[in-house]
């Protein structure tokens, strides 16, 4: 990008040139709806909108408040939830740069979002001495036996 004034319409020439996916689709979306006032600035000023609300830390904390291993009623998989809840533990920080939510959190708000099937099984058995990953492990060989028909999602009423 040397040599190219960013007041000139060549640099968004360039900048189309290096946008992919949705960047790329906002870029275009900017082209058109400006028309003849299109300018480097506009241009950021409007993909600054576009960008801020995926990382703004209200959004990411109503995230980390509503996870749950369904979406869209369907259930995503041990696997994929424990991944989403380590995703959100490293986007959350404070001011100093720590997280927010410790291993501790993270693994409670794993359990609590269990299948009951599986919950029910795993409690009794969890040790002081097991790491989240621990937990995620003995969840998914409960999902994988369950997949396989080796165990029921019935519970037994209780007596």
């Amino acid at each position: 990008m040397k040599g190219i004034r960013l007041e000139s319409k060549e640099v968004l020439d360039f900048i189309g040139f290096k946008l992919q996916g949705s960047a790329l689709t906002t870029y275009h979306y900017h082209l058109i709806k400006e028309n003849n006032k299109v300018s480097f600035f506009s241009f950021m000023l409007e993909f600054r909108e576009f960008l801020i609300p995926f990382t703004s830390k209200d959004l990411l904390w109503k995230e980390w408040e509503a996870a749950s291993p369904h979406k869209n009623g369907q259930h995503m998989g041990i696997k994929t939830f424990a991944n989403w809840l380590e995703e959100l533990q490293i986007k959350l920080i404070d001011k100093d740069g720590n997280q927010c939510i410790s291993e501790e959190v993270k693994g409670r708000k794993f359990l609590n979002h269990l299948p009951d099937y599986i919950e029910t099984t795993l409690v009794p058995q969890i040790l002081d001495s097991w790491t989240f990953n621990d937990l995620v492990k003995k969840a998914e060989l409960y999902e994988a036996a369950q997949k396989h028909g080796r165990i029921s999602t019935t519970l037994k009423p209780a007596r």
